[in-house]
């Protein structure tokens, strides 16, 4: 692919960055050290993952990657769960990153957690370099919505 066709990767504020150091920290459990987050980049619409429900895409420091769908309807992300663990764990590997997160926001944050989490325990086995988050609206830092 050539640059030209690339999506443009922006890198967040001060306050963005605290924004997402707190989310990433608290919200999504992860223990990552201050120095990893000197790095944050965020591609919109990631080629990557194109067709399927990955609104950003969130590098952290060369160490985590964190994929994260806001628009999609829960059912719909939870039927393409497959292919964006593939995908991601692609990507995880093929750059050297030591986690990969998939975030799914939704206001029915039960109800999909129960289902999403089942299919996902099923779908990536014993690996526990992956892991996926079901969290509310309010959760998620307002950079990556």
């Amino acid at each position: 692919m050539t640059s030209s066709l690339m999506k443009p990767v922006t890198r967040p504020t001060p306050e963005q960055t605290e924004d997402l150091v707190l989310f990433v920290r608290q919200g999504l459990g992860c223990g990552c050290p201050d120095e990893v987050f000197s790095d944050i980049r965020i591609e919109l619409q990631p080629e990557a993952f194109a067709g399927l429900p990955i609104d950003c895409l969130v590098r952290i420091g060369g160490r985590l990657l964190v994929a994260v769908c806001t628009s999609s309807e829960w059912r719909d992300a939870e039927n393409n769960l497959g292919p964006v663990f593939k995908t991601g764990k692609g990507l995880r590997d093929q750059d050297g990153f030591n986690r990969f997160r998939f975030v799914l926001m939704t206001e029915e944050t039960e109800r999909a957690a129960q289902m999403v989490e089942a299919r996902f325990h099923r779908l990536t086995g014993m690996d526990d370099r992956v892991h996926v988050h079901v969290v509310g609206p309010s959760a998620l830092p307002s950079c990556l919505t």
